[in-house]
């Protein structure tokens, strides 16, 4: 499951060197996770992807010396960029799986990948064209119908999103990743209705998944306290579980900022999400995308301030 909600973009990683940089956050925002003296944030470890970089280095060298068929060298090639974008070196992955189409050009997975590498970057169109690719290939491939309807929403194309995201979700109503997406977009759809069907399909979401507390949280039947504590009872507060189950929180959190027009904790949130290095996770590069939006949003004002400033000759 976790390889499927992959995504990545080294563009914006680019544009966003500044959101290493948490100095300041806790003075933005005064909830649980973040408070005066405190971030709450996972343990980092410096082997934590070793696995990773050992499979890297043998694909590497099977690559170089092995007697291979084309199809056998595109599938190494898409398997080590998934490990590339994995660790977040979204410029090696995109060249994998480049590689991997040249030789093997019916991939659809790979045309996915490509396509949010193209979302990420904002050429919609590419994006749009990539995902009906995956269509065209495969039918079934399910989490394009996520990845075509991001891009939807992120057009503000909100009715062609909603029947993508409708789509994903009945395929796993018990998920409640795609129960939550569903509901962001519905607040721009069809704001009226967006809570009373979150409320309706949170009867049906599993509670093995961390997403389901925090659409408990959405709902108001957790508080942020509450939701504070769960998340360190959920899974093992030194484990790389609790690193993710916080990159899902900060973001869904800060979308949740977002909507209601406080951008400044929305920033701080979008950057914590970041901070936990879970660089596989959907909601760590959409928290990047964010970010960027963010940023040329504030540039553009910035530049109007300028203009109605400027003396007029």
């Amino acid at each position: 499951m976790l390889l499927e909600r992959l995504v990545g973009s080294s563009k914006i990683l680019l544009r966003l060197v500044f959101v290493v940089v948490l100095s300041g956050c806790v003075n933005s925002t005064n909830g649980v996770f973040v408070t005066k003296n405190k971030v709450t944030l996972a343990e980092q470890y410096p082997n934590i992807h070793f696995e990773q970089e050992v499979m890297i280095a043998r694909i590497s060298q099977m690559l170089v010396i092995g007697q291979l068929s084309k199809d056998e060298r595109a599938n190494l090639h898409f398997e080590r960029g998934v490990l590339y974008d994995s660790l977040g070196l979204w410029g090696l992955a995109r060249y994998d799986f480049t590689q991997a189409l040249e030789l093997q050009p019916n991939m659809a997975a790979v045309y996915n990948y490509l396509g949010l590498y193209s979302l990420l970057d904002e050429d919609y169109d590419a994006a749009l064209e990539a995902f009906n690719v995956v269509f065209e290939l495969d039918p079934d491939y399910e989490y394009t119908y996520l990845n075509r309807g991001l891009d939807f929403y992120y057009t503000a194309r909100y009715n062609l999103a909603q029947q993508d995201f409708l789509k994903f979700y009945t395929s796993d109503k018990k998920d409640p990743y795609r129960t939550l997406w569903l509901y962001l977009n519905e607040l721009k759809f069809k704001p009226n209705e967006a809570k009373q069907n979150l409320v309706n399909r949170a009867e049906q979401l599993s509670t093995e998944y961390w997403g389901t507390f925090i659409v408990q949280y959405y709902l108001g039947k957790l508080s942020e306290q509450a939701l504070f504590d769960k998340a360190k009872s959920f899974v093992d507060p030194q484990s790389s579980q609790y690193a993710e189950i916080l990159t899902e929180t900060y973001f869904y959190l800060a979308k949740q900022k977002l909507n209601i027009g406080n951008l400044s904790e929305a920033e701080t949130l979008f950057k914590l999400a970041l901070a936990n290095q879970v660089y596989n996770f959907v909601e760590y590069r959409f928290a990047l995308f964010e970010l960027a939006k963010l940023k040329d949003m504030e540039t553009s004002e910035q530049n109007n301030v300028v203009t109605q400033n400027s003396p007029t000759k």
